[in-house]
């Protein structure tokens, strides 16, 4: 090539160059701004939050449960209370331990309208809203212990059931889906499980999660098809007859609490608390997970077990929230609301307020 053709040729880089330059760092153009050094000099960018989600399960079990004025007063007065969330919980049932069916009841269930207004209603008043569909038995089996004659049976009637309220999520505001609530005698079926999430994951969006029950959680190998470990952490916290303190019942969680800080860590995962309760009786944090007939109420041991709770979980980074079991959309006249897990108008409530206005 000409030398002339070659000064011409680099003269023409020079000046493309330049212009590219101008463009680049034009005090016109409107980039975005860099993140400033903090007081260390160490440059800190901040990444988006997601909601700490704190609330309460909203249960109903008749058809027209979440239907109606009152289902949004409950949405209102959770809020109110330092809510950022409310699980809803619609039941599906088995007619015994070793059914291969599951369906809905129709003097039990709630109806889909219903639901979907609840959903929208919760959005409404500000709340983040998780379903976590379940399966009871009405021969009142545990359902961590239900034993399915044929289990291929029973797992393509769950897809049915849990992919029926998938397709309800996708089509509502539901930011948290679960997958499964307390199905420990089945939970090892991993390849099963596997093909549940899969069918889940190609009709909602959202992020999915498992509820497992305390002594089921360390046992389930599929986390990692999912966004959230979930617990049901009814853990006791005291020995039966035992008159727990708060400097006991702090020292009762600290075991479970490292426990699930590990597993997080395993993982790769955030814990969230899809339940946790308490009944307002003698006895309740030996046995968190059953109301006692016989046992009297106690307002205080459940107040004193909630504290310990918010205490025990305070500052935990991987901790996505804590959910309580539980506030009632349909309560029953015969149900005993002193001794049951509601803090509605209990000292409870007010330590749940208390700690939801600090979070």
């Amino acid at each position: 090539m000409p030398r002339v053709l070659l000064v011409i040729l680099s003269l023409a880089v020079g000046l493309i160059a330049g212009i590219a330059a101008v463009t680049v760092l034009s005090p016109d153009e409107k980039a975005a701004p860099a993140p400033e050094p903090q007081a260390g000099g160490e440059v800190v960018s901040e990444a988006p939050q997601e909601t700490f989600l704190t609330g309460f399960n909203l249960t109903a079990y008749t058809p027209d449960g979440y239907s109606g004025a009152e289902v949004a007063a409950d949405f209102t007065r959770l809020k109110e209370l330092g809510s950022t969330a409310v699980v809803i919980v619609p039941t599906w049932y088995m007619s015994s331990s070793n059914s291969d069916t599951i369906q809905p009841e129709v003097q039990k269930t709630p109806d889909d309208a219903g639901l979907q207004a609840a959903i929208g209603s919760a959005r409404q008043a500000g709340l983040e809203v998780v379903l976590k569909p379940h399966v009871d038995v009405l021969d009142e089996t545990f359902r961590g212990d239900i034993q399915p004659a044929d289990r291929a049976a029973w797992f393509s009637s769950y897809e049915r059931f849990i992919g029926h309220y998938a397709d309800i999520a996708a089509g509502s505001d539901v930011s948290v889906f679960s997958v499964g609530t307390e199905l420990k005698s089945l939970s090892t079926e991993t390849d099963s499980w596997n093909t549940v999430i899969d069918s889940v994951r190609n009709r909602f969006a959202g992020e999915l999660t498992y509820a497992a029950n305390w002594d089921e959680v360390f046992q389930v190998q599929f986390w990692d098809r999912l966004d959230l470990i979930g617990v049901d952490a009814y853990f006791p916290l005291s020995q039966e007859g035992e008159v727990p303190t708060s400097e006991s019942l702090a020292a009762a969680w600290q075991p479970n609490v490292d426990g699930l800080e590990a597993l997080s860590e395993q993982w790769g995962l955030p814990i969230l608390l899809t339940e946790i309760g308490y009944p307002s009786q003698k006895g309740a944090t030996a046995h968190p997970w059953q109301v006692r007939e016989g046992d009297p109420a106690d307002q205080a041991l459940q107040a004193m077990a909630y504290q310990a709770t918010f205490d025990a979980f305070e500052g935990r980074s991987w901790l996505r929230g804590i959910l309580w079991w539980s506030w009632r959309a349909d309560p029953k006249s015969e149900e005993k609301a002193n001794i049951e897990y509601t803090p509605e108008g209990k000292q409870a409530e007010g330590v749940f307020a208390g700690a939801s206005s600090g979070s």
